[in-house]
């Protein structure tokens, strides 16, 4: 009798444990970030020695900070295959100091320069609207902007790479001379390409 009693209780431990909820157990993967740029990609290769160059284009100071354009080269001489791009590096003066990076490759420079003309030269005719925010944004992230907030107001330009969180608004002598650095980056590219 004992033990159809502990039988039945079993069953019926099982039925109620077979209709209870069942909850997963949460489980994050860490995925990193895959490669935007082409340059970014060849420096994932292993198995193989790379060459990384660069050279320092220039800097100039900003808002609460500095920009600093930067040529790069990788070379892999197994293949013999190069790639090339710049690193845009932008330096904010915070307590920790901070700098962010994003490569933009030697494709993308021709319209990146085209991009930076564009705005330099945007007003209210592109927008009937109160506001405007004209973007462009390289593949690896790096945005270039013209605004205004006010229909009265005047046009302003921004930098800002993907992983900041607010923009960095500088002038338009600025905007020149950072448009002259990407200008002079593309130029010593192509004299490497012409090697």
């Amino acid at each position: 009798m004992n033990s159809k009693l502990n039988v039945m209780l079993a069953a019926l431990a099982g039925l109620c444990a077979w209709n209870a909820p069942v909850h997963a157990q949460n489980t994050f993967i860490y995925a990193p970030v895959p490669p935007a740029t082409k340059l970014e990609m060849f420096e994932t290769n292993t198995g193989t020695v790379l060459i990384k160059s660069a050279a320092v284009i220039g800097s100039m100071s900003i808002s609460g900070g500095s920009v600093s354009v930067t040529c790069k080269e990788d070379a892999e001489p197994a293949t013999g295959r190069k790639e090339y791009g710049i690193i845009i590096a932008l330096a904010l003066e915070q307590t920790p100091a901070s700098e962010d990076r994003t490569v933009v490759d030697y494709e993308e420079l021709d319209s990146l320069l085209k991009a930076l003309d564009a705005l330099a030269t945007i007003d209210w005719s592109v927008s009937s609207l109160a506001s405007f925010d004209a973007v462009y944004q390289t593949k690896g992230g790096f945005k270039i902007a013209a605004f205004s907030v006010r229909r009265s107001g005047t046009v302003e330009h921004s930098l800002r790479s993907s992983r900041m969180t607010k923009k960095i608004v500088i002038t338009s002598s600025q905007w020149a001379e950072f448009r002259g650095l990407i200008d002079q980056a593309r130029r010593k590219i192509e004299e490497l390409r012409g090697k």
